[in-house]
């Protein structure tokens, strides 16, 4: 059996959790760098050797990078009419530590955190890869832009804790530069509304006008390694519909409503996928085969033994693991997105063995029919 710390793969994002210190005021194209002349995203270091521990603690929010002591802000959404703000974006890029191989499968990871202070959460967060740097003196033509992985099945909603989101990408072989932002205009991009924080004493970090929209996000530990053997069940591919104990039935599941993979469940603290789960994944994978337009959001959820970020880990896995097999069995990577949850969402009590077994899960979304 394999546990978390088995796989071990090259991650071909340097500084991915940004803890080498980063000027975005500088123009150049090597290491992590702004995209758009205007664009200003923020670097934090909160190690007891920078300045910017002791400045950030002053305003309001209060965030924690997900890993070490470094992370990056930026704005992917920023609206207000009245004083002609629009289609205000943030980008930033770096260059891949190697050029993506041509039809390798990778996993592309990125953790996001919503400040405190946005009033609007969005559902639209993309991964561009490019040949060339896209730097530009003027600002980027989203119409123009095609990224392509995004991540838009669920709002991006969380200020307490780090939400990880996941996907698989098949490359071309031409990738040398990665682009992370929201890729979508205004009038495309998935709003709803939250209300913002306020901390008494506190600044405030952002000069937000009276009805002016925005959303800001913290980004750390950015990810893209070739994919590992990580299920090594071997393939069990039903031949005959009739194999199947029963199916899902696309005119019955909704649009965006979670549906728990019922039998596929994980021993404690590991992500293989056991003999039992074979048939309701197989129930997934004829879904997906004898409806090709639909688009699934695996969800993955541990139970509360251990700390947060490490069963965050391991909700990813076990979602890798299900994503593994269908992709094996021909399921386009663009068509499975992921996310991991931890034990935020418990279906039953962690105070009990049985407990903590149903809370072990996978779950999917079809999030485009």
């Amino acid at each position: 059996m394999m546990n978390l710390h088995q796989i071990i793969s090259q991650n071909l994002v340097p500084n991915s959790s940004f803890e080498e210190f980063i000027d975005f005021n500088k123009s150049k194209k090597t290491g992590w760098h702004k995209v758009q002349d205007t664009d200003t995203p923020d670097y934090f270091n909160l190690s007891d050797y920078s300045s910017h521990k002791m400045e950030f603690s002053d305003f309001t929010g209060g965030a924690v990078p997900k890993t070490g002591n470094g992370f990056v802000g930026i704005f992917c959404y920023r609206v207000h009419p009245g004083r002609n703000i629009r289609n205000i974006r943030e980008f930033i890029e770096t260059p891949l530590a190697s050029t993506l191989k041509k039809d390798s499968i990778y996993r592309v990871e990125v953790s996001l955190c919503l400040d405190k202070e946005s009033n609007i959460a969005i559902k639209n967060f993309g991964i561009l890869f490019s040949n060339y740097s896209k730097q530009v003196k003027a600002d980027l033509k989203l119409s123009a832009l095609k990224p392509q992985i995004e991540f838009s099945s669920s709002f991006l909603d969380s200020t307490k804790s780090w939400i990880t989101i996941q996907s698989f990408y098949k490359a071309r072989g031409f990738e040398k530069f990665l682009v992370l932002g929201n890729f979508k205009s205004d009038k495309n991009t998935i709003t709803r509304k939250i209300v913002p924080v306020v901390d008494k004493g506190k600044k405030e970090k952002w000069d937000l006008s009276s009805g002016e929209k925005a959303t800001y996000y913290y980004v750390d530990d950015v990810i893209v390694e070739k994919a590992g053997k990580i299920d090594r069940q071997p393939v069990i591919v039903p031949e005959k519909e009739k194999e199947l104990t029963d199916t899902f039935n696309i005119k019955e599941i909704r649009l965006d409503t979670g549906i728990v993979l019922k039998n596929v469940i994980f021993d404690f603290n590991k992500y293989d996928l056991l003999p039992e789960s074979y048939n309701e994944i197989n129930k997934l994978y004829h879904l997906m085969i004898t409806n090709p337009t639909i688009r699934i959001k695996l969800e993955g959820h541990t139970d509360n033994i251990g700390d947060y970020d490490f069963n965050l880990r391991l909700s990813l896995k076990r979602v890798e693991s299900v994503a593994n097999y269908l992709i094996k069995n021909g399921i386009g990577t663009e068509r499975i997105e992921l996310v991991g949850y931890s034990y935020s969402y418990p279906l039953a009590p962690n105070d009990t063995e049985e407990g903590r077994k149903i809370n072990r899960r996978v779950a999917f979304t079809i999030v485009r029919k």
